[in-house]
Formats: C-alpha cells, structure tokens, sequence
C-alpha cells in the first residue's frame, strides 16, 4: 500500500503517490536550478502548465492517482531548458525513451515580427513561407482592389497574438519542451 499526495501542478489538482512526487519534485528543483533567463518564474509556470496537460491527458483514459511511470515519461518527453537529457539518464530507472513530439500548428499574430498587427508573420509561420511572400501578397491583394485591406482586418481581428512561449512553439510548429520553450521565454510580450 502507498501513501498518495493531493498536489497542484499547473493550476490543477492531481493524486500523486509518493514515490512519483519526489521525483516530480527533485525534477522541478533541478530544472529551476538550470534555468538561465532572466524570468524563472514564467518558465517554471508554463513548465507547471505543460507538465499538467500531459497528466490530464494520461489520466483521462480512467487512472486515477499519477504513478513513478507517468511522472518518468513526462520527465523523458519535456527534457531539460539547455536540451540535455542529464536529469533523465541520471536519474530515471525505467524510463522509456520517448521520440521527439510533434506539435499540431495553429494560427497566431507574431508579436516578435511585425509591422502593423503581425498577421503576416504569423500566416508565413503557420504555412512555412517567407514573412515576405505574405507581405507581398497583402499589398498586391490591397493594390487590385480592397481585398487585401478586409482580409488583414478581418485575420486582425479574429487571430490572437502568441503571448506566451507555448504558444510560440506552437505556431511554429514546435512541440512546447522545455528547450524549445526557452528559446522563446526571454521574448518581450
């Protein structure tokens, strides 16, 4: 019989066994202990963030209490902010090697390069093109008539910005790991 623990992580609440959490926990410490922006407390919010989704969807299929082998694959697949796998390898008995996660693309503005809204570097992120070629565009749909001035307006209006690291991974088709999340952390907002 193992004791289990009522945890918070990411603004959700898990039953963790014991085991399970003080591996979480030793992660989370050397994780917070490699962090090398100026903004820990972001990152370690969105590291709590995406280590709770991965729970909630694992534990949706009917388990119940997180166990040292879901906590171990969460561990393999988020990795650590410099891209080193250290802390697994060092750490973990059992853990399965996960492959690199893709993430599923999703249309953001790009605060990081625009010119007026970032529509257009965030429409050349999603489709893989040159923020150019999406510019030209615009202009050219804008200087045949005033197509190009409604659809900007209207991508403008109903596309959200990329706020937040994940979201940046996300619209570049990014799986949101600790490493790719760190690229993007240290971006102004």
């Amino acid at each position: 019989m193992k004791k289990t623990i009522n945890a918070g992580i990411g603004k959700r609440s898990f039953v963790i066994d014991e085991d399970a959490y003080a591996r979480l926990d030793t992660f989370l410490n050397h994780f917070r202990s490699r962090v090398n922006v100026a903004d820990k407390k972001e990152v370690m919010e969105d590291l709590e963030e995406r280590i709770a989704e991965l729970f909630s969807a694992e534990t949706s299929n009917g388990a119940t209490v997180v166990d040292l082998a879901l906590v171990n694959k969460v561990i393999a697949e988020i990795g650590m902010p410099d891209g080193t796998d250290e802390f697994a390898s060092a750490n973990a008995a059992s853990s399965a090697s996960a492959s690199e996660p893709k993430a599923a693309k999703k249309l953001f503005r790009n605060p990081d390069d625009k010119v007026l809204g970032g529509v257009c570097s965030g429409l050349a992120a999603y489709f893989d093109t040159d923020t150019v070629l999406i510019r030209v565009l615009f202009v050219a749909l804008l200087i045949c008539g005033t197509a190009g001035f409604w659809a900007y307006l209207i991508f403008w209006i109903v596309t959200p910005v990329a706020k937040t690291p994940t979201d940046r991974c996300v619209m570049r088709g990014l799986a949101p790991t600790m490493e790719n999340l760190s690229k993007y952390s240290n971006y102004s907002k």
